[in-house]
């Protein structure tokens, strides 16, 4: 409270002094307030300042820019699929550059995920996928099967997929066994 008096003051002397009278009358509040407004003007213009200096080029117009695409998730068979096809499409008029995808098992309470990489121990991941193009995907449930047993026992599967610059899609999910609940 003494910085407030301090800054008072400063800015009109009068002012500070009048705080301490018992009758304190409208034009007293009235400057009060608008020396509170001006502290706070300069405390959101810093902040604003800083942000911008912060920020990455390009990165105000991202929202602006529309990417679209189709991620779609297919099995082989009805239960207990061994090979799981992705299909990501580029619907929109914008390439994309994507990062590797991530496979998540999920099952009523519990989740497991998996970042695939690429094809035979190659990484193809990040990729640009133009306009009109599509990528395909062909998963081996067996590797996974092999990496934890308990995946096994897990009813569905699907795809999350980022790009560089943040944004998300999700694609269907794919029933793996028949559950109590399903």
């Amino acid at each position: 409270m003494t910085k407030g008096y301090f800054f008072l003051f400063i800015f009109r002397p009068q002012l500070a002094f009048s705080l301490f009278e018992p009758n304190v009358d409208k034009e007293t509040l009235v400057w009060i307030i608008i020396v509170l407004l001006a502290l706070l003007f300069m405390m959101f213009a810093i902040e604003i300042r800083r942000a911008l200096l912060k920020r990455k080029p390009g990165s105000i117009f991202r929202f602006f820019r529309k990417v679209r695409l189709e991620v779609s998730l297919e099995k082989d068979r009805n239960f207990k699929p061994q090979v799981l096809t992705l299909t990501i499409r580029n619907t929109g008029k914008r390439e994309v550059n994507i990062k590797a995808p991530v496979l998540e098992y999920s099952k009523i309470w519990s989740k497991r995920k998996f970042r695939l990489n690429g094809i035979n121990g190659n990484q193809i991941y990040p990729m640009f996928i133009d306009p009109g193009k599509m990528h395909l995907l062909r998963i081996e449930t067996a590797t996974f099967h092999q990496y934890d047993r308990e995946i096994k026992s897990f009813y569905w599967a699907r795809i999350i997929i980022r790009d560089v610059e943040g944004r998300k899609w999700r694609s269907n999910a794919v029933k793996l066994r028949k559950s109590l609940v399903t």
